[in-house]
C-alpha cells in the first residue's frame, strides 16, 4: 500500500491501572499510546454475512506502517478514530515488517 493511501489518523489506546481500596489493580481509563496514520476500510455487508455476524454493528479495517511499538498492539488496547472508540478484534501482519492490518468494530458512535 502506497503511503499516501495512509490518510486518517487513529489514536492507539492503551489502559491504565491503578490500585482501588481493596488493593486490587482496576482499570480506569484510557491514555494514547500511539498516533500513527492508516486507511480506513469498512468492512462490507457481504463480508459481515459470510462471517456470520448478523449483529448491528461497525466493522472496519485499519492498516498502518509496521514499527517494533505497533507490532505490541494487542486485542487489549483500543483505537480511537474520527471521534469514535472502537474494539480490536484482529491483528495481521502484511509482508514481512512491512505494515499491520488492524481490524476493528465501533463501541460507541461520537455524540452518544
Amino acid at each position: 500500500m502506497r503511503i499516501a493511501e495512509r490518510d486518517r489518523r487513529i489514536i492507539i489506546l492503551q489502559a491504565t491501572f491503578e490500585k482501588n481500596a481493596a488493593r486490587e489493580v482496576v482499570a480506569t481509563g484510557w491514555e494514547a499510546y500511539a498516533r500513527p496514520w492508516a486507511s480506513f476500510a469498512p468492512v462490507s455487508d457481504g463480508e459481515r454475512l459470510r462471517a456470520a455476524a448478523v449483529e448491528q454493528k461497525s466493522d472496519a479495517r485499519f492498516v498502518v506502517s509496521w514499527s517494533v511499538r505497533l507490532a505490541e498492539i494487542t486485542s487489549a488496547f483500543r483505537l480511537r478514530f474520527d471521534g469514535d472508540d472502537w474494539r480490536i478484534t484482529g491483528i495481521k501482519e502484511l509482508g514481512f515488517r512491512s505494515e499491520l492490518e488492524i481490524t476493528a468494530w465501533r463501541l460507541k458512535k461520537a455524540g452518544d
